[in-house]
């Protein structure tokens, strides 16, 4: 099984496991891949930085090398599966929900609008 996470999910599942559902941690445990959108570490750098931690981030990198994640590109697949993804979704959530769609993944993810948007959303 294949899952995607989004931004909120990694963050978690990196510095604070605890802030992770039952069910997400369940899927994360299972799977045999994951998959990251490459703008999932843009939005994990913004945050660092806001919270003036962007020295964190190349910890970020590592844990990613280290558990063997697959960061996937935004590339012309993703922007194209993007057409058909609500457009009063913010931008990177509806490139988070192309990829899993690419992948026909599961999507771990808190976000109400993206659990409307992609029905294969667990938390």
């Amino acid at each position: 099984m294949e899952i995607v996470l989004d931004s909120h999910t990694l963050f978690w599942l990196l510095f604070n496991p605890s802030k992770l559902s039952k069910s997400a941690k369940k899927y994360i445990e299972k799977s045999n891949r994951i998959i990251l959108p490459s703008i999932v570490l843009m939005e994990i750098l913004y945050l660092l930085e806001k919270n003036t931690l962007s020295f964190k981030f190349v910890d970020v990198l590592n844990e990613i090398r280290v558990r063997g994640y697959l960061v996937y590109p935004l590339d012309l697949e993703i922007i194209s599966q993007s057409l058909f993804i609500s457009s009063k979704l913010e931008m990177h959530d509806r490139i988070i929900i192309a990829t899993a769609q690419l992948f026909n993944a599961y999507l771990i993810s808190r976000d109400k609008e993206i659990k409307k948007a992609y029905s294969k959303t667990i938390w």
